[in-house]
């Protein structure tokens, strides 16, 4: 099998058959696992009032420790994968997802419960797919193929809005776990017949795991991964205020909330194309990052300003989750770009803690912020994240140490 790694370097506009599947796969997978995790957000609470011992507090943790167990396991899981090889960690990871969707569709007290969403959120394979991804698709092709698993991820948050309340109306919240199990045991397939095997010559071994832990000093990792922290914190505080705001300025029942999310992402993921493009075809990858930056402010700003009225919301909601669209497609593939393939699984560790620990502290921030100055408070907190992520990217010297082929070294 031909190396991915080398293949022609700016020969081609599109991607090999080869990528093509490790693509189509690897979304798949992705779309699997979110939609079973993302279809449980909207339907967890309605069942409050019937788990045994629950309380809002235990509730909460619910919720948040799914969040908690992936932040903490992303590095181990994603250093294992140089070790021991791609595919075995995924596949370790997916069952231990499936294992927990099963545990929470046969308990019926809080506590098991909240193990189930612990074992759901200890599959941590988000680090393994992305160096998979890198391992197998070119530079040429690399953001590219993050945005296509970038548009996956929010085309199985819109898709989990909308089903997890039909799945809940037909059969509760049993229903939504096994759902998400028979969604896990699905995501194995690709593995067996769709994404082609990691050719030999990239199939490197980390040597131990203090060599591991080198991964943090490394300079273009720790931008990147700082990068998604701020990015993963704009996320998790628009959780606290955009669903009810859109809800509020298009005067719809909350039932209805995928109605209005569905136009919004896939006119963002249309959005997101082009700069996308701009950016691998001239390797302004910088650049396009401060423009994320200061479009996440913009659209932050705009349905903070003009909150209640509904073209002005929709289109900041749209010009917002372009910006975030974009910066999600371009930090993974530079961060991915600046390491060596037996380094790629343990850099991915590093980007994907620092990812779920940017929704963890994002969410604390907005629920701050919204207790404190209200939901347009929240909107101008939005705005200042946005433009600390362009600032962040202004800094042309780790910007050009992402994409200099010296930093593999």
């Amino acid at each position: 099998m031909a190396s991915f790694e080398t293949s022609p370097r700016g020969k081609g506009l599109s991607m090999s058959p080869l990528e093509k599947r490790a693509v189509a796969g690897l979304s798949f997978i992705y779309v699997a696992r979110m939609l079973g995790l993302f279809m449980l957000m909207p339907v967890l609470a309605l069942d409050n009032d019937q788990l045994r011992y629950s309380t809002p507090l235990l509730l909460g943790v619910a919720i948040g420790i799914y969040g908690l167990a992936q932040a903490v396991l992303q590095f181990p899981f994603g250093v294992a994968s140089d070790r021991f090889g791609r595919k075995k960690v995924l596949v370790f990871g997916i069952l231990i997802f499936v294992l927990g969707s099963l545990l929470g569709a046969v308990t019926h007290n809080i506590w098991g419960i909240i193990l189930a969403r612990l074992l759901q959120g200890a599959g941590a394979v988000s680090s393994v797919l992305l160096a998979t991804a890198g391992d197998l698709t070119s530079e040429q092709h690399r953001t590219k193929a993050m945005a296509a698993i970038g548009g996956s991820i929010a085309i199985a948050y819109v898709l989990g809005m909308a089903l997890g309340p039909v799945f809940y109306g037909l059969s509760g919240l049993t229903g939504v776990f096994l759902v998400a199990a028979a969604l896990g045991i699905l995501a194995l397939f690709p593995l067996w017949k769709i994404i082609p095997p990691i050719p030999r010559n990239l199939q490197h071994r980390m040597g131990s795991w203090r060599d591991a832990l080198k991964i943090f000093r490394h300079p273009p990792v720790l931008t990147a991964s700082v990068g998604i922290f701020i990015l993963q914190m704009v996320l998790g505080a628009s959780f606290v205020v955009l669903s009810p705001e859109l809800v509020n300025a298009m005067h719809i029942p909350n039932a209805a909330i995928w109605e209005v999310y569905l136009p919004v992402m896939l006119l963002s993921v249309a959005a997101m194309l082009y700069p996308v493009i701009y950016a691998e075809k001239y390797k302004q990858h910088g650049r396009m990052l401060i423009f994320s930056g200061f479009a996440i402010a913009a659209g932050s700003l705009i349905m903070g300003l003009l909150a209640g009225r509904f073209w002005p919301v929709a289109i900041g909601a749209v010009i917002f989750f372009s910006g975030y669209n974009i910066a999600s497609a371009i930090l993974p593939s530079m961060m991915s770009r600046s390491t060596k393939p037996e380094q790629r699984g343990a850099a991915s560790g590093v980007y994907s803690l620092m990812q779920f620990m940017g929704i963890f502290v994002g969410g604390v921030v907005g629920g701050w912020g919204l207790g404190i100055a209200g939901e347009k408070g929240v909107f101008y907190i939005l705005a200042a994240v946005g433009l600390l992520l362009a600032l962040q990217s202004w800094n042309g010297k780790r910007v050009a140490l992402l994409l200099e082929p010296d930093a593999r070294r």
